[in-house]
């Protein structure tokens, strides 16, 4: 499959009280055209701060350190300007961001937001605007249009913002579409709309899909591959049907065992012992899963492992398949 985004050796540093901490190592990541891509981990793995780090949008106390983002082969997001990157934004790759109670802005109506993108990334006429706004309401859903203009964020439902959220990031039929946690203030029912219209608006304009989510459930229903992240580094990448079937990396096996045992009456969710390691943490040496692993051995507490070939198109992050052991 031929790439889209290439994320090369990525690493992403904080600074607090002086010091610099490490909370995203060595990620590389290749997403291809026309693909569902899917990161998933805990709150605190460096999901959301891997998506923000493509369209420079990292808080000032974070920075990337080390590595690049290439887009398309030739494009490389991390040396960009300010400019240049604005240009990048809401067409080449558009954002759902986390929280779509609060991403639209209050003081606008929906009229105005949508067409602001249309204003800043191309030069149409109001007719021009009018019909392509009308279209992209339609196609996510909403009956009757025209009546949604005039509306401002807070006459709308939750569901409804997000489809609102949705038509601006898909307007100007972007190469990537980043969802970060598209679903997490949204009903069941309203969380099944909304990935199924994710898949069909993507199909639709060709658009590669990047979601961010801590749901391996949401994974499994829209993504093709998936790479599992725990505390900033990745742990294991493969495609959806692998991942469930043959789970390889501890913490990713943890991760199924905690979902499959929900299904099991009178007995006690399963859970994976411990928490992710602080920032502070993780500037140790040795396996940054080791202190809540089952299978520790005395090399995890002391060295990094690599990224290993489990199989054709199947990494782990462990030294278990270390041919030795």
């Amino acid at each position: 499959m031929a790439s889209l985004l290439e994320i090369n050796n990525l690493s992403i540093d904080v600074k607090v009280d002086k010091e610099t901490y490490n909370v995203v190592k060595n990620l590389s990541l290749s997403i291809g055209k026309k693909q569902k891509y899917g990161i998933v981990g805990e709150s605190g793995s460096g999901k959301s701060l891997t998506s923000l780090s493509i369209l420079q949008l990292l808080p000032d106390v974070l920075n990337v350190s080390e590595g690049n983002i290439v887009l398309s082969n030739d494009l490389d997001l991390t040396a960009m300007s300010t400019k240049e990157i604005l240009k990048v934004r809401g067409k080449e790759i558009s954002m759902i961001f986390q929280e779509p109670m609060t991403a639209l802005d209050p003081l606008f109506t929906v009229e105005h937001q949508i067409k602001e993108i249309l204003r800043f990334h191309g030069k149409y006429s109001k007719k021009q605007m009018d019909d392509m706004t009308i279209e992209i309401l339609d196609k996510v859903g909403f009956a009757k249009p025209k009546q949604l203009l005039k509306k401002y964020p807070h006459q709308l439902s939750g569901g409804m913002r997000q489809r609102i959220m949705i038509a601006m990031a898909l307007i100007c039929k972007p190469k990537l579409l980043i969802a970060d946690e598209p679903t997490t203030a949204l009903d069941v029912t309203i969380q099944a709309q909304i990935l199924d219209l994710m898949k069909q608006l993507t199909n639709d304009y060709d658009t590669s899909i990047l979601l961010i989510t801590h749901d391996l459930g949401v994974i499994a229903e829209i993504c093709e591959r998936v790479a599992v992240m725990y505390a900033g580094t990745l742990v294991e990448e493969t495609t959806v049907e692998k991942l469930f079937s043959n789970p390889q990396h501890p913490y990713t096996k943890g991760l199924l065992q905690s979902i499959n045992s929900l299904g099991e009456k009178g007995k006690r969710l399963y859970s994976i012992p411990g928490n992710v390691p602080s920032p502070k943490e993780t500037n140790k040496t040795g396996c940054r899963f080791a202190s809540r692993c089952p299978y520790v051995m005395d090399v995890c507490l002391h060295e990094d492992p690599p990224l290993f070939t489990v199989e054709d198109d199947h990494y782990s992050r462990c030294f278990l398949h270390r041919e030795e052991v």
